[in-house]
């Protein structure tokens, strides 16, 4: 009872704590979805029409160089709420809707920091930071678990289907995608207005105190689809671009054939223009609505968007590429930040180069409110530069890490980045690509049309080298990328973040949770198993992160009806596939492919091996991997464990996927054969006769 009636007393007094200290800011972060770089007015384009974000950059500062931490939607806004690096996050692409991933209860997110200060925090939108129930991910974490006070227009399952009106529902599906309960503007209530109404209802509700709204449009995420009365206003200012799409269900529930679909004009797209004005004109009536309140002087205003356009329905020039790519198009975003009353100048441009896990440590910054010491923050402080856009940066370099199995649908392929100054080098992680880098000046060729990495290449060394140191300082893996099978659905999946690991495990002691790892523990014995229960599942692909950390025999195995079929074994200085007895057949204990490979005691490393008919490849990368064939590995696989002969090791961010054939599956097979070889001369040079 005496720590309630203390809690209330804190929170009563926090108020007069502020007037003591000065106002806070309140906050307002609007955020458009794939919005590219080149789309507003007061960044050049003359046929979409957004006044009231030119109105709000002539009031403020708008910037040219901000960055999305990745190219696409996921990564963002994990860096966004958390002020980390994606790759420290573990949300390295966009979170598929049956995806075990999600944003970890443990981070201590802006939102959070901000309530606990004071603030009342409430998020209009798309959240996009977990997989959903209803189809059928292990769990759900919602705006609620990180610091949203409040929260409406989230999706409750996948995103993008074109359904942006009045009930919400894509075709014959049976549920509303998003968690809107009622209609509040009619029958032709649009999306795009309603979560502007919801926005202002907040502003509205909270104006006594801090806020911070986080206003998260779906728009203009393909599918287009804008308001009618805009779309018929830009077709008749500009004769739509044409489309090779011919698929478009819109299109087709309405009759039109593929010439005569706009959903998809690759230029002056009609719906893309319509659905921005619609974004501009809840900026105007947030802008309107804090004046009427008498609280804009003491507003940060931020304007952005999560990636670049997709090219399909846009071009981001004069920059190159587009969502999905680590070309500028694909990262660099528009950014408009207004904040009056003397904080920051008016109809400034600002060249320094930010990056969005910046606003996190900036905007605490700004509210005067120091970050916990529990998170780790890779963003720093921009708030100086919105003072004085002159002013740079307190950073050396800027980093990117995307890798992927394969090719983006939008094109972009698996690679890291770093910008040093106007330097910047695209690293590509396929190892068949012919180059291997691109090096681009900025400042003499922002489109990035000459790769000078083979007339430069001691700025190529240089910048790899700190790519790589900061990969390692991160913990940033590069997965071997698929060589006999080609994912498809998650199977299941396990992070081992705090609260969100799954009952399918069978704990015994010698195993447990811990900051966000699966560990073998120091309770003493040799060799201890933990069991994942009931799997089922043929061919597939497992991928999960280790580390030894003390022990010397590291194994994954997989079986069926309580024998082991294949046993993977990872010691200190080899890796290998041994398959085990079949007491139906005959088939007896045995060892096949080894690898040598000198494993360091205390670094992470991601091993991935797939099962597809009778074979069998696990591999650290292309050049490092041990291949079995055998009848018995076209069992279906109802046993799958981890062992470790000691304590010490750790295991994190296990997937099992279905899987289809590699289309390149007999090329690749050649390659594994190389690779046997070549281990197995290697493996001879290093053992004697007697062990050989």
């Amino acid at each position: 009872m005496i720590f309630q009636k203390i809690r209330h007393l804190f929170l009563f007094l926090i108020p007069f704590v502020f007037s003591l200290y000065g106002e806070k800011p309140n906050i307002i972060f609007v955020l458009a979805d794939d919005l590219g770089w080149a789309e507003l007015g007061c960044y050049g384009n003359t046929y979409n029409e957004t006044p009231n974000l030119d109105k709000l950059a002539k009031q403020g500062v708008r910037f040219t160089h901000a960055y999305a931490a990745a190219p696409v939607c996921s990564p963002y806004r994990a860096a966004l709420l958390t002020g980390q690096h994606p790759a420290r996050v573990s949300i390295l692409d966009y979170l598929r809707p049956n995806s075990s991933n999600a944003l970890p209860v443990s981070q201590i997110t802006l939102p959070e920091m901000l309530k606990h200060n004071g603030y009342a925090t409430g998020m209009v939108g798309k959240w996009h930071l977990t997989g959903y129930k209803y189809q059928d991910a292990q769990f759900e974490v919602r705006p609620k678990d990180h610091g949203f006070g409040w929260n409406i227009g989230s999706e409750i399952k996948g995103v993008g289907n074109g359904a942006n009106f009045w009930p919400y529902v894509f075709r014959t599906q049976p549920i509303r995608w998003l968690d809107i309960p009622n209609n509040r503007m009619g029958k032709e209530e649009y999306l795009t207005d309603r979560l502007n109404l919801e926005a202002l209802d907040f502003v509205e509700r909270k104006k006594e105190k801090p806020f911070f709204l986080y206003l998260s449009h779906y728009a203009p995420h393909t599918i287009l689809n804008g308001r009618p009365d805009l779309v018929k206003k830009y077709r008749e200012k500009h004769t739509p671009g044409k489309t090779d799409r011919t698929n478009c269900y819109l299109c087709k529930d309405a009759g039109l054939s593929g010439e005569e679909c706009e959903h998809w004009a690759q230029d002056h797209n009609p719906h893309l223009a319509a659905m921005l004005e619609s974004i501009d004109d809840g900026v105007g009536l947030l802008m309107k609505k804090l004046d009427f309140l008498g609280i804009a002087e003491n507003t940060i205003f931020i304007f952005s968007s999560d990636n670049g356009g997709e090219t399909n329905v846009t071009s981001n020039a004069p920059l190159r590429g587009g969502k999905s790519q680590l070309y500028e198009g694909g990262i660099r975003v528009p950014l408009i930040i207004r904040w009056p009353d003397g904080n920051i100048p008016r109809a400034k441009t600002c060249a320094q180069p930010v990056v969005n896990h910046d606003f996190y440590p900036t905007l605490l910054d700004a509210a005067d409110i120091e970050p916990d010491p529990k998170q780790k923050l890779d963003g720093v402080s921009t708030l100086a530069t919105w003072k004085n856009p002159s002013s740079g940066v307190s950073r050396k370099s800027l980093h990117w890490h995307y890798p992927l199995d394969r090719p983006h649908f939008l094109g972009g392929i698996s690679s890291g980045a770093i910008r040093h100054g106007n330097w910047k080098l695209i690293e590509y992680f396929d190892p068949k690509k012919s180059e291997q880098f691109e090096l681009f000046n900025l400042k003499n060729d922002p489109s990035e049309k000459t790769n000078l990495a083979g007339s430069k290449s001691e700025v190529v060394q240089k910048l790899y080298g700190d790519l790589q140191v900061w990969r390692e300082k991160i913990g940033a893996q590069i997965p071997s990328r698929p060589l006999l099978t080609q994912t498809r659905n998650l199977l299941f999946g396990e992070h081992f973040s705090e609260g969100q690991v799954s009952k399918n495990w069978f704990f015994q002691k010698e195993w447990n949770v811990a900051e966000g790892v699966l560990l073998r523990n120091r309770v003493g014995g040799t060799n201890k198993r933990i069991f994942y229960k009931d799997p089922n599942f043929q061919d597939a692909l497992i991928r999960f992160d280790f580390q030894f950390n003390g022990a010397t025999d590291i194994g994954l195995f997989t079986g069926s009806n309580s024998s082991y079929l294949t046993e993977l074994h990872i010691q200190k200085d080899i890796f290998f596939i041994q398959t085990a007895q079949d007491k139906k057949g005959t088939w007896f204990p045995t060892r096949h492919g080894e690898c040598a490979f000198e494993f360091k005691e205390d670094k992470w490393y991601t091993m991935t091996i797939e099962f597809i008919g009778d074979h069998v490849v696990a591999h650290l990368d292309h050049k490092h991997m041990v291949y079995a064939k055998h009848p018995m590995m076209r069992n279906l696989r109802t046993e799958l464990a981890f062992q470790v002969d000691q304590a010490g090791a750790s295991f994190d961010n296990l997937q099992v996927f279905q899987v289809g054939k590699h289309p390149e599956q007999n090329n690749n097979l050649d390659l594994i054969k190389e690779n046997e070889a070549r281990n197995s001369n290697l493996l001879k040079l290093r053992k004697t006769l007697d062990e050989q």
